[in-house]
Order: C-alpha cells, then sequence, then structure tokens
C-alpha cells in the first residue's frame, strides 16, 4: 500500500528554496520557519445568467489565476554572505536575491525576479513523502517584525501558475 493514514504536521516538512543560478541553482532551507507554509488555488468562473436568474443560465471559465502563497520564519542574520562571502546565505538575502550574494532570479532577463519553493512532506510512516513545487515564486510582500522572544520575516508572494506541481519522493 503507498498511502498512510498518518496525518501530517509541520514537524514532518521542510521549505527549500532554489535560485536560477546554471548549471546548479544554489538552494537554502528555510530553518526557524513557523510551520505555518499556506496556499491557495483559485478558480474563477464567469456566471451567465438569463435576464438576472440563474435559471436558464449557465457557468463558463474564467481567466486562470497564480497561486498566492505565504510563509514565516524567526531571524538570527538578515545578511551573512552579502556582508562577507565567508558567511552562509542568509534568508533575507536569498527572498530579496540581494546584491553580492550570487542568487539568481529562475526567470528571464527583463523579467520579475523569481525564485523556485519546495515543500518537502516526509511521511512518518516513511511510505508515502510528498514534494511540492512552486516555480516562478515572485514577491509581493515581505515584513520584518519584531518581537519579544523573537523577530519574524514574513513572506507573500505568488506562483506564476495555475497549480503547484506535486509528486510522490
Amino acid at each position: 500500500m503507498a498511502v498512510t493514514n498518518l496525518v501530517r504536521n509541520l514537524r514532518d516538512a521542510e521549505l527549500v528554496l532554489h535560485d536560477g543560478t546554471q548549471p546548479t541553482p544554489q538552494s537554502l532551507t528555510v530553518l526557524l520557519d513557523e510551520g505555518d507554509l499556506t496556499w491557495t488555488e483559485r478558480v474563477n468562473t464567469i456566471e451567465i445568467k438569463d435576464r438576472g436568474r440563474i435559471a436558464g443560465g449557465h457557468l463558463r471559465k474564467g481567466d486562470e489565476a497564480s497561486v498566492s502563497l505565504s510563509f514565516s520564519a524567526k531571524w538570527t542574520q538578515l545578511i551573512g554572505k552579502g556582508a562577507d562571502g565567508a558567511d552562509p546565505l542568509q534568508l533575507y538575502e536569498f527572498l530579496t536575491l540581494a546584491s553580492g550574494t550570487g542568487v539568481a532570479s529562475t526567470s528571464a532577463d527583463g523579467e520579475q525576479e523569481t525564485l523556485t519553493l519546495e515543500f518537502r512532506v516526509i511521511d512518518p510512516a516513511g511510505v508515502a513523502s510528498e514534494k511540492v513545487v512552486f516555480e516562478k515564486v515572485y514577491r509581493e510582500t515581505l515584513s520584518l517584525s519584531e518581537g519579544d522572544e523573537f523577530n519574524v520575516i514574513s513572506f507573500t508572494g505568488k506562483a506564476f501558475v495555475v497549480a503547484p506541481v506535486v509528486s510522490r519522493v
């Protein structure tokens, strides 16, 4: 049986960012993330009514919509490699494709800068782990907030696809 009935939770997953560096993309596993990755797939529908009434009307497919997504993580440093090439890349540098870090967009030159987000969910029974990949992810907002116990980076963006690619690993 390739399916398990054990529920997954934030302890069973990790979020990995990939850039467009060729031939081998750079990657960054998001550490200290809150386990709050959220994505929304939308379907737009056009309602055609007959003189304002549903009876006698019909539905048509509307425009495709990009996938919205968000996540947050606690942060320890904002800059690393950008300040000293010997330091590791930090989440803020990766998400902003900061100068001096070598992080490259996954989109073609002249297009909006994008990254690839990969969400890996490990099956605790070891039977049916999955990978969810969001291509061409662009940032809409990046909020940084301080807190009493820890500071947080919150990312909100969209993947320029109608749905992520979900596969077994």
